[in-house]
């Protein structure tokens, strides 16, 4: 099988077991595996169509993540096209929270677009930071169990017309 091309600013499908989610490459590097990206439910019984995809926002995200690309490159999260009003600045790198494992101290990280393995800037977490998704670079199977667990409670989206209400 052929490695898949993709670049930022790119849709993918992401199989799930009841149907799919759809997700954004906000951040490739020019080196390495590890990409951020941006993952959408409800799940869907179908891919969605460009009209679908151009009403979705970054705000809108179920999980932001940083992750390895090998179920992208692989093809195994096929590529849909592409963002076509696709700007950086409007799918921001969010900052992350690291704890240290024996003082428990707790440390907000920033990365750069251009290297999600190195923090561009660490700092001790206040109060709010406490919230910041972990600091881990999820792999394929974490990122599906993960948003797994955060849409197993809303409904897959039906992309048929007959079930719209007007």
């Amino acid at each position: 099988m052929a490695a898949q091309s993709y670049k930022e600013g790119d849709w993918f499908a992401v199989p799930m077991p009841h149907g799919f989610a759809v997700g954004l490459v906000a951040r490739q590097p020019k080196r390495g595996p590890v990409i951020l990206g941006y993952f959408f439910g409800p799940l869907r019984k179908q891919l969605p169509d460009e009209a679908e995809l151009t009403q979705i926002k970054a705000e809108q995200a179920s999980l932001i993540c940083r992750l390895k690309d090998g179920a992208l490159h692989r093809g195994l999260w096929r590529v849909m096209g592409h963002h076509h009003h696709w700007r950086r600045k409007d799918w921001p790198s969010p900052a992350f929270l690291r704890r240290e494992g024996l003082s428990g101290r707790a440390i907000r990280l920033e990365y750069d677009g251009d290297n999600l393995t190195t923090p561009a800037r660490e700092k001790e977490a206040s109060i709010p930071d406490l919230s910041l998704p972990e600091d881990v670079v999820l792999d394929e199977s974490r990122v599906l169990d993960t948003l797994g667990k955060l849409l197993a409670e809303q409904k897959p989206v039906t992309i048929d017309p007959s079930h719209w209400v007007r």
